[in-house]
């Protein structure tokens, strides 16, 4: 065969593999894109897609026409990372670990939607908006980029109340998005601004929301995601990419007595939007009435990818709802550990099925969902035989479940006045066997707030007005250990030594993780001139936090009046090392070294 004749054939060979090549790729379907939205603190029923005609979220309402809406979605915890957790993890959380914000991180080497999709060749980026959602805390895993930079958080807020913008998440979501690659991407956005302290967002809707500063907060990051889904939809990205709208939790706005969230199982806290838009595949305008957990979130994404499922994962695949097609009834479990974690009360545990929800507590709850959506008639005592039924599955549920312990995590003195900032506890005290019956948080829920109300007063210098508001609670409740405390720091700013020694003293004894409370005592033996308690405090409050510097400050001063100087000049250099600007250290420090 001559030397032209075989290029010839070789060129139209390659003319034919390039064709067939051709053929297969458009006949291939591409990978799509999952762009999933976090929402903070929204409660399904302030979005005008779920029935309140003065809601403004126009962006959220065209979604859920183009998509499926979820009529009954509910968070496994009204708690942001334990919330997050589940969602990404498909997993309820005894068996992820995390039951609250703030202890624990996300155990090593549980894969998550994140992990699985970085596996199959996605590009994956998360933008988070507040600390609770910091990294070491285990979400990260799996993105190639995290972004949970705080440093342009508004500045007018208070500290511990700092959380980033929705308009600066949107912002760094959009820089990651614009420069494509061919790959296919998983972007996660995480959106807080919902949560407490509620803006009116006057710049933005005038006095349209003065009264209702929450509903101005849906409004706003409504208008933020329509941003970001206009991008998309402008660089024809957004006809390739799942979209997912979902709450973390709600917010109880003073029903059942909560103001907020945490404290409680009501669908005020628990029910949340949850919105899906699937490409050539959902059905548009379809509603699901049964009852879905959040746990279904990423078995529902990877089985619509058509990647496998999660081990292990107590989530079940959402698609033939997405399609329109009828499901299996799934009952959904739900907790909180708060009540225990903030004032030793008794822990809840539900489980909500198609028409019931049963909450675990002192006094059981019953409800008929279907009859009394807002759970306002408690059937318990009219339906023994119901509540013992739910009873029987929730404990099957919990046997069921693999329960494990989540990873500690190392956290700063100004990472836990973060958490307690935003209403989240940072107490290391684990759920267990009692003495004493534990009280039931519909009891003290009153009291809780009666609470921060005298350290709101105490916040604002009023410590007169803050003791006997504190002495009514301590009344309703003599182990409730951070009534205790703040009593001790009313006392000290009062001077009165002694009495505030008897509560710093007590909450210890009650609460042997509450660090901070035993730094106030060893300064309050101290300041009452019992030195040599208030070494033993001391150290003992450095064993706790070693890098708190005020301990080091305190102790240093508590030996220098034992006579012991060698000792206060080492703690004066702890101090320094972990603050260098600690004015007074360093003046004691100078002193004692140029005797």
């Amino acid at each position: 065969m001559a030397p032209r004749t075989r290029v010839r054939i070789s060129l139209l060979a390659l003319i034919g593999l390039m064709a067939g090549g051709a053929v297969w790729y458009l006949l291939s379907p591409r990978p799509l894109n999952v762009l999933l939205i976090t929402l903070d603190t929204t409660r399904a029923d302030r979005l005008g897609c779920y029935g309140r005609s003065q809601a403004k979220t126009p962006v959220l309402d065209r979604l859920a026409r183009q998509g499926v809406l979820f009529e009954r979605a509910y968070a496994p915890v009204p708690l942001t990372l334990p919330s997050h957790a589940s969602m990404l993890t498909g997993l309820y959380p005894p068996e992820h670990g995390l039951h609250t914000n703030g202890q624990a991180a996300l155990p090593e080497g549980f894969p998550t939607l994140a992990t699985e999709l970085q596996a199959a060749g996605y590009e994956t980026g998360a933008f988070v908006a507040a600390f609770v959602l910091d990294h070491k805390f285990g979400l990260d895993r799996g993105f190639e980029t995290y972004d949970d930079d705080l440093s342009q958080s508004d500045p007018r807020l208070h500290g511990h109340h700092q959380y980033r913008d929705g308009s600066l998440v949107i912002d760094a979501a959009l820089s990651w998005l614009k420069p494509r690659s061919s790959q296919p991407f998983l972007c996660w956005v995480h959106l807080f601004d919902p949560h407490y302290p509620y803006l009116a967002h006057e710049d933005r809707f005038g006095n349209e929301f003065v009264e209702t500063p929450y509903d101005a907060e849906i409004a706003y990051v409504d208008a933020e995601i329509g941003r970001l889904i206009s991008s998309l939809e402008k660089s024809g990205v957004l006809e390739r990419t799942i979209v997912v709208v979902v709450g973390d939790h709600g917010e109880s706005l003073g029903e059942h007595g909560e103001l907020s969230h945490g404290m409680t199982v009501y669908d005020a806290t628990l029910r949340v939007p949850l919105l899906v838009v699937s490409p050539e595949e959902s059905r548009p305008g379809h509603r699901v009435a049964e009852p879905v957990s959040q746990v279904d979130l990423t078995p529902t994404l990877l089985d619509r990818l058509g990647l496998g499922p999660l081990p292990e994962a107590s989530g079940r695949s959402l698609r033939a709802a997405l399609r329109g097609e009828p499901m299996d009834l799934v009952a959904c479990y739900a907790e909180t550990d708060e009540p225990y974690d903030l004032g030793h009360w008794s822990p809840l545990r539900a489980l909500v099925t198609r028409q019931w929800k049963y909450v675990r507590s002192p006094r059981a709850e019953l409800y008929d969902l279907l009859a009394d959506p807002h759970e306002l008639k408690n059937l318990a005592l009219d339906n023994p035989k119901q509540l013992q039924q739910l009873e029987g599955e929730l404990a099957a549920w919990e046997t069921r479940m693999n329960q494990r312990l989540a990873d500690n995590v190392a956290l700063s003195e100004r990472d836990r006045r973060a958490l307690s900032g935003l209403g989240y506890a940072s107490s290391k005290a684990p759920v267990g066997e009692q003495e004493r019956p534990l009280r039931d948080v519909k009891d003290m829920l009153p009291f809780y707030y009666k609470l921060n109300d005298a350290s709101a007063m105490m916040d604002s210098g009023r410590y007169d007005l803050a003791e006997p508001v504190l002495r009514e609670v301590l009344n309703a409740d003599d182990d409730y250990f951070m009534a205790h405390g703040e009593m001790g720091r009313c006392l000290l700013r009062l001077n009165r030594f002694a009495d505030a020694i008897v509560h710093l003293r007590r909450c210890v004894d009650l609460d042997p993780g509450a660090t901070r409370v035993q730094a106030m005592l060893g300064a309050a033996l101290y300041l009452k001139g019992d030195y040599a308690d208030a070494e033993a405090a001391l150290k003992l409050a450095i064993r706790l936090d070693p890098n708190l510097p005020q301990n080091h400050f305190n102790l240093g001063m508590t030996l220098e009046k034992l006579g012991r100087h060698e000792e206060a000049i080492r703690h004066y250099q702890d101090c320094l090392a972990r603050n260098p600007n600690a004015v007074e250290a360093r003046q004691r420090l100078e002193s004692l070294e140029n005797r």
